[in-house]
């Protein structure tokens, strides 16, 4: 890619959390005017669409930064160093649904907001799930409900706006695509 003819100059680290990064980045366009813009660095998620004899497994918590509860499928942070998304996705079934899957199968990976953010989700159907002991990691997860309906009743949820967080709609699309003829 061109870089849209804009040449990178150089950046400068503003803040560092637990997980992220901000920092400023500067460009010269091909006329000479020069930009700043503001990017949060990421390590990375994943999304995880558990099946289960056609049913979706589904968690109901509450977001913070929108102050609501969503409906949304199993996900998580890259935050252990060395392990790779397919063993974050396992870890985060588990962790937030109690399900270990023992088929994973990476539907898309894709940008969340590359507008301001770097991060990327990979996005897998979980399939041949076990029960297993959750192990919620948060106030917000501590307190979610897990869901389970049918894969019809989370698409129809999708269709009348009752589902509204972009990695579930993903998901749910992509698995509709992948049952339709």
């Amino acid at each position: 890619m061109s870089g849209g003819g804009l040449r990178f100059l150089g950046e400068r680290l503003i803040a560092t959390t637990s997980f992220l990064e901000l920092a400023r980045r500067y460009y010269v366009a091909p006329q000479g005017r020069l930009a700043r813009r503001e990017v949060i660095r990421h390590p990375g998620a994943v999304a995880v669409v558990p099946i289960i004899d056609g049913d979706v497994v589904l968690i109901s918590q509450h977001r913070v930064a929108i102050d609501r509860d969503l409906l949304e499928i199993p996900a998580g942070k890259c935050d252990t160093p060395g392990e790779d998304p397919e063993a974050t996705a396992i870890r985060e079934c588990e962790e937030e649904v109690g399900y270990r899957p023992n088929r994973l199968t990476l539907l898309h990976t894709f940008f969340t907001t590359p507008g301001f953010t770097d991060e990327v989700i990979w996005l897998y159907l979980a399939e041949d799930l076990e029960p297993v002991r959750s192990r919620p990691q948060g106030i917000e997860e501590e307190r979610a409900d897990v869901v389970r309906m049918p894969i019809a009743e989370a698409l129809r949820r999708v269709r009348d706006g009752e589902i509204l967080d972009a990695k579930t709609l993903i998901g749910l699309l992509a698995i509709a695509k992948e049952q339709s003829p």
